[in-house]
């Protein structure tokens, strides 16, 4: 099986090798040409040209498909290198080889290492891991895009799923079975991740003059380690509480500590286990640092929020498009690097409505297909990274053309660009994509204490404000005094819409998010909140406000200056990515999306971990910067200090985390290390992983299994069609509902299956079995332990074309052959 992971790095390879003509012709300005996001952006346009033929129903999804795609991106890639020339890509790969080989090292080691990670637990249970099984089994198994939905028969998914494409498509190149290509995707995205943060920190400090100090080689790997290693406060906390610290005895034997009561984080309130035990951790001690935030309605009661960062998701193992995503983030980066350092100008500039652009309709296209993949991949990406680069196009303009309110338009004519321009390269994907997304409501009474603020983002806070303090204060005190007052007037603002739309929508609106109609009480309450959270406040208002100083024009004019401004790009690139990352945590502070949940659960999630990459990104960056300068106070020796105590605190979690894991493989009877998600009997018992075998062969039919009576998210209900990839006629149906905005394509599907196995009415049966146009239907245990299954209609009226043990398929007349 191990074979296989030979297979993926040998596949991936090609698909980076067959793009770099291409590539190289694409990212003129970067030190690397694109060779670092190579790989992904291979897997990009060879995954996006198999899924638009197959959704045109011209390639199917066949091995024959997915080459035939291969093969016209490479003949693309081999035209624009016939015609720019092989030669100077060749002098290029011959001058850069060491750092070629370092890339490919670190990509190598990346892959292996999360290989290790998951082969040492590699079930695909618990989370929302049988889901996305579910998709790639789903998209193995159609025979052209859209992919069909693995739990709502009849539907395509409904669902950001281009990630799962081109895991399945990696899948059936190597003919990889569904649950080794879930953990052969995990690793691969985190290689391709390390590569694609490496390239970013290499580029940005190439594009520094030598005067401003040199970096030892080794430096851009300060990238991943902050994108992907680097952990947040939580785990640092874990280990002191751990081994007791903070706690003392009173005189009647209770354990107290104002320290720990002050955090408030559940399970750390209490005391450790074994009464201050030393090193004794909870069970699942590790899962704690993804919900640091914690809010509440007006009564008390808690609503949970998720705050995951990278290492926390690859050590959970979950293969969510926030994860999918993170390799094609660097890919849209490195656009809008590319764009901000391009010294000549375009040929072809864009004017429209009287406005001048710096970029081209080529620009504007290659923006389109990046950044709208992000769209495909993580529906919740593509506005931001957009928001890059317009941040960078104003940036430049206004560095060559001089400050004017137009700058700002011509950079929200740029979002409306893309955003139209990347909807309609990806336009197959939304005509049968609905969101539970149901508008903007205001935050009022959720704010984020500040405490949990810094356990989530300190280990990047401490680096960024010394980077951004350093660049803002040498700016000069007006500079960082025009940053503070822009910044407080955009929170000021943030938080007067807030107010404002709270009073604007109706009370039935307040009832269902707030928990009270009346306006006067929620405003009250919020303010209040707000007033206990101010440290949370300063420190984003601070974190913009130096961002934007960091920002702001050099004082000064002449040949100094514009030197000057130009070894500054890369600080002022590092900078604007701070500031988005900034607004991206500002936003759920005032506003989250509407969604089935009904609290901001979702938006802090999605757009915390957003910020995580573009802030660890800047961070990465800024300790470069700073630890390179030599001679100077704050990077001769403080910043040093602060260095080694943000890495102690930050590589603690994945340090314990790791030892968690290693213990718990070595403690097994016979530890192995396997790849195959599925290779276990939590999910599917012996005879029922006969079955799975038997339906992978089988020809493609609607298939019904039991339903979890309650709707069965986040259980071992759909297991059948999960691991089939035959689709369901209802699997988990809380999903499908957050899919789909609702339950109207759902309809009675739920009641009718369990009448299809109580009834013993054939006719009744049959009647249900035609409707639906059910080709399999499964009885197991599971489904005679939900329902009171009556099985002679099935035995007298239709074939059972597998039985083994406790399972029985039976198949009816309606299978198309």
């Amino acid at each position: 099986m191990w074979w296989q992971a030979v297979l993926w790095y040998l596949i991936s390879s090609a698909a980076g090798l067959a793009v770099f003509p291409l590539v190289f012709a694409i990212f003129p300005a970067l030190a690397d040409r694109g060779y670092t996001v190579s790989r992904a952006i291979g897997l990009l346009i060879w995954g996006y040209l198999f899924w638009l033929f197959s959704s045109l129903r011209v390639l199917p999804n066949t091995s024959g498909g997915i080459l035939a795609a291969f093969l016209l991106v490479a003949a693309i890639s081999l035209w624009v290198w016939r015609r720019a020339g092989s030669q100077n890509l060749m002098a290029w790969l011959k001058e850069h080889r060491r750092m070629v080989v370092a890339v490919e090292a670190l990509f190598l080691a990346a892959f292996a290492f999360l290989l290790l990670l998951r082969g040492m637990e590699p079930a695909v249970l618990g989370t929302e891991k049988p889901m996305e099984l579910a998709f790639i089994n789903a998209i193995l198994r159609s025979p052209f895009m859209p992919p069909n939905d693995p739990w709502l028969a009849d539907y395509a998914i409904s669902y950001y799923y281009f990630g799962y494409v081109i895991v399945a498509m990696l899948a059936k190149t190597a003919g990889t079975s569904g649950g080794v290509a879930f953990n052969l995707g995990l690793s691969l995205v985190f290689a391709l991740g390390a590569v694609g943060a490496y390239g970013m920190i290499h580029n940005l400090l190439a594009a520094r003059k030598p005067a401003n100090g040199t970096a030892p080689a080794g430096v851009p790997l300060l990238g991943p380690l902050f994108v992907l290693i680097v952990s947040n406060v939580e785990g640092f906390l874990e280990f002191l509480h751990g081994r007791g610290v903070f706690w003392s005895q009173t005189a009647d034997g209770q354990w107290r500590s104002a320290f720990w009561s002050w955090v408030n984080l559940d399970n750390l309130k209490l005391p450790p286990p074994g009464n201050t035990a030393p090193g004794e951790l909870r069970h699942w001690w590790w899962w704690r640092a993804s919900r640091v935030v914690a809010d509440f309605d007006l009564f008390g009661n808690f609503r949970e929020v998720i705050d995951e960062f990278p290492f926390f998701s690859f050590f959970l193992g979950d293969l969510h498009p926030h994860v999918l995503v993170i390799p094609f983030v660097f890919a849209a980066l490195a656009v809008s690097l590319n764009f901000f350092l391009r010294k000549e100008e375009v040929k072809d500039p864009i004017g429209l409505f009287g406005l001048r652009f710096l970029v081209s309709w080529r620009d504007i296209l290659l923006g389109a297909f990046i950044f709208g993949s992000l769209g495909f991949l993580n529906l919740w990406d593509f506005p931001w990274y957009v928001v890059v680069f317009a941040g960078a196009h104003l940036l430049k303009q206004s560095r060559q053309e001089g400050w004017a309110w137009q700058r700002v338009l011509e950079a929200g004519v740029l979002v409306i660009l893309f955003g139209i321009a990347g909807v309609v390269l990806f336009l197959p994907f939304y005509l049968s994509f609905s969101s539970q997304a149901g508008g903007i409501v205001p935050n009022v009474i959720n704010p984020t204490r500040g405490i949990h603020l810094w356990i989530m983002f300190g280990t990047l806070f401490v680096p960024l404000f010394a980077f951004l303090g350093a660049k803002a204060f040498r700016k000069g005190r007006t500079a960082v005094l025009r940053g503070m007052g822009l910044a407080a007037l955009v929170l000021l603002g943030l938080l007067g819409f807030s107010l404002l739309f709270s009073a604007m929508i109706g009370p039935e609106v307040r009832q269902a998010f707030f928990g009270v109609p009346d306006l006067a009480s929620v405003l009250g309450e919020g303010l209040s909140r707000r007033g206990a959270a101010v440290f949370s406040a300063l420190t984003l208002l601070s974190l913009l406000g130096l961002g934007l100083a960091a920002l702001w024009p050099d004082p000064g004019s002449g040949e100094a200056a514009e030197l000057d401004a130009e070894d500054a790009k890369p600080d002022r690139f590092a900078a604007l990515l701070a500031v988005v990352a900034t607004l991206l945590v500002l936003t759920p502070e005032f506003f989250f999306l509407q969604d089935l949940f009904s609290s901001r659960m979702n938006t802090v999630f999605k757009f915390y971990y957003q910020a995580w990459m573009l802030w660890a990104l800047a961070a990465a960056y800024g300790s470069a910067v700073l630890i390179s300068q030599r001679g100077r106070r704050l990077a001769g020796w403080l910043y040093p200090a602060l260095f080694v105590i943000v890495l102690t605190v930050g590589l603690t979690y994945p340090v314990m985390a790791l030892n968690t894991r290693i213990v718990n493989f070595s403690s097994q009877a016979a530890p192995a290390l396997e790849l195959d998600g599925t290779a276990n009997f939590f999910y599917l018992s012996p005879d029922e992983h006969a079955a799975v075998d038997w339906l992978k062969q089988a020809p493609l039919g609607t298939l019904v299994e039991v339903v979890h009576p309650g709707g069965g998210s986040y259980t071992h209900f759909a297991r059948i069609s999960m691991n089939s990839g035959q689709p369901a006629l209802l699997g988990w149906v809380g999903h499908e509902q957050q899919w789909r905005g609702g339950g109207d394509e759902i309809g009675s599907r739920q009641a009718d299956i369990e009448v299809l196995y109580t009834t013993p009415d054939w006719q009744t049966a049959a009647s249900l079995i035609e409707q639906y146009q059910v080709v399999y239907i499964v009885i197991g245990n599971l489904e005679r332990s939900t329902y009171l299954v009556q099985e002679a209609k099935f035995t007298r009226n239709l074939e059972p074309v597998f039985q083994l043990g406790t399972i029985t398929i039976y198949q009816t007349a309606l299978l198309d052959n």
